[in-house]
């Protein structure tokens, strides 16, 4: 059955398990497929994110990475949430090539390193999300001493 498609490209067809249970076949994809735009160093990144989410007590960690910072949100079922933020900035610094380390537990903070990953990991060049960045880590600093701020400020900066 030899067809002509007017190109090189054949037809590619791909099986699921999307209907089976417990499967998140978005998390899967991006997982497998991350595409990050190519002035963005998401090699290292994505080896930190596993070497934090491979830790004991880390139910997910996201990480973004600054010109000279890596930047962990940690969702955590650790209690002492601060040890648990030391623990995981000693595992990485190694990794860090140089960069300091920021780590937070703080939820708020963590869907916002969520998304911003999320968008780097689906090929969003970094100058699109630079302000979101610098927003967090300004928030990541202030969180231990004025959280109140810290929860308005997710509005700022956004545009």
């Amino acid at each position: 059955m030899d067809r002509n498609y007017g190109n090189d490209a054949r037809p590619i067809g791909y099986n699921t398990n999307e209907g089976d249970r417990g499967v998140d076949m978005n998390r899967d994809m991006i997982d497998q497929n991350a595409g990050y735009d190519e002035g963005y160093n998401g090699d290292l990144a994505q080896r930190i994110q596993k070497k934090v989410n491979d830790m004991n007590n880390v139910d997910d960690a996201h990480v973004i990475l600054d010109d000279n910072n890596v930047i962990v949100g940690i969702d955590t079922s650790e209690k002492n949430k601060g040890a648990m933020d030391r623990k995981v900035e000693r595992e990485i610094k190694p990794l860090a090539a140089g960069r300091d380390v920021k780590v937070t537990t703080d939820d708020s903070i963590v869907g916002r390193i969520e998304n911003v990953d999320m968008d780097l990991q689906n090929g969003k060049a970094y100058n699109e999300v630079q302000s979101d960045v610098k927003a967090i880590m300004t928030d990541i600093g202030n969180a231990g001493t004025d959280l109140g701020n810290a929860i308005k400020r997710p509005f700022e900066n956004n545009r």
